[in-house]
């Protein structure tokens, strides 16, 4: 099966190359950020709009002017693709799915450039051969599937100063089998995930584990003077620890991400808000340590290569509230409650196995086409009249009282 994908792995540049990648570095950023300026400049000025073209024109001319000849010892692709991001920023702001294209910032540790053509790969070598370099870099990675075509290759540096390229293109990967089961997942703070067959995925709560030592680097980092090499060093053991969270949650989420891409044909989820979520303060940080919206996505393209399917329900579907045995709709339930009986039929629920009850079935009603998100809003509403008609019981018990 042809599916497109990326394959991120770990270069290893020489040090008589790195001089050379801090080039392309500069030279992306520098053209990112020229046109930017000019393209704003010519729009205020003369309300005339510069498309690519007019901007690639102008690259070839500033290349043969003494002030900019250090351009030419940059892959030329690497500077149109430059400018085609440019055009991409814009494009995407006039359709309103992104803000106004910003600055590249010099300081920014991170940083990257696109090679869309002529890169070529050795997985039995593990070589990586781009423009401009004399010899290949060494890389080290896994991938799954073969390429069949390359479609391009990102050259990136991160926080911590370590290499990557993303291998972008078509790979050839073999089917799986049809599981024919299908889950429903409640995805949490206390645990990652509880399943509608009551499997728990526990949260590793990696940030939390390290937390001590990040504080510990970060007030060592503050007592560094500004601008010495003690104060880049203590910066770059500082990145490095945050970098080693990432790994190590990266790596935990693909395993549960694989694991239920294997074992089932049909995983149906909440479709969370994460970024509403986490302007809670006190949430904040639970939230993005477990990392939600990182493990939907790998669901999706994982579902997406090996033929299996991911459903999103409403995120404002009462799951909790609702007892998955008789359907009945709970007034209110405090985040505290984490057991509890219905009151119509007597069930005893655990509240996280009783959601993805839930989820499953309001999945499956989506599937046969019996649910849409009105339904959802339906139960909201009558979620709504149920409080609020608890709460008038309740204030005419105490006016009689």
């Amino acid at each position: 099966m042809l599916v497109q994908k990326a394959v991120k792995v770990q270069i290893y540049p020489r040090e008589s190359d790195k001089e050379l990648l801090a080039k392309h570095f500069g030279a992306r950023r520098f053209i990112f950020n020229k046109f930017l300026e000019i393209r704003q400049k010519e729009y205020l000025e003369n309300k005339v709009t510069i498309g690519y073209n007019a901007c690639s024109a102008l690259v070839t001319e500033m290349k043969k002017q003494p002030e900019y000849e250090w351009l030419n010892e940059v892959n030329s692709q690497t500077i149109q693709a430059a400018l085609k991001d440019l055009d991409g920023a814009y494009d995407k702001f006039f359709r309103k799915i992104s803000k106004f294209p910003k600055f590249k910032s010099k300081r920014d540790p991170r940083q990257s450039f696109k090679v869309p053509q002529n890169a070529k790969i050795d997985w039995e070598a593990k070589t990586l051969k781009i423009p401009k370099f004399k010899a290949p870099f060494k890389f080290r990675g896994k991938h799954s599937g073969e390429l069949v075509k390359l479609n391009s290759v990102t050259i990136s540096k991160n926080a911590s100063g370590k290499y990557f390229a993303s291998i972008q293109g078509e790979f050839e990967i073999p089917e799986k089998e049809s599981t024919g089961e299908i889950i429903g997942v409640d995805l949490g703070i206390k645990s990652l995930l509880v399943d509608s067959n009551g499997t728990e995925i526990k949260n590793e709560r990696f940030l939390k584990k390290h937390l001590k030592k990040l504080k510990y680097l970060h007030r060592q980092h503050s007592k560094k003077t500004k601008g010495t090499k003690s104060k880049e060093r203590s910066r770059i053991k500082l990145a490095k620890q945050y970098q080693k969270v990432t790994d190590q949650r990266n790596n935990y989420l693909h395993q549960v991400s694989t694991k239920l891409i294997n074992d089932n044909q049909v995983i149906v989820l909440e479709d969370l808000a994460v970024k509403n979520m986490v302007k809670n303060h006190k949430l904040a940080q639970a939230i993005s340590d477990v990392s939600w919206g990182r493990l939907v996505s790998m669901l999706k393209y994982k579902a997406s290569w090996y033929n299996r399917q991911v459903i999103l329900i409403d995120r404002f579907y009462p799951s909790s509230k609702t007892c998955s045995h008789c359907h009945h709709l709970m007034s209110s339930m405090d985040l505290s409650i984490r057991e509890w009986v219905c009151p119509s039929c007597g069930t005893h629920h655990d509240r996280d196995v009783n959601a993805a009850k839930n989820i499953l079935r309001q999945g499956l009603n989506i599937m046969s086409g019996l649910g849409t998100k009105s339904d959802s809003k339906q139960k909201r509403m009558e979620a709504s009249e149920l409080s609020e008609s608890t709460k008038s019981e309740t204030a005419e018990s105490l006016v009689s009282w």
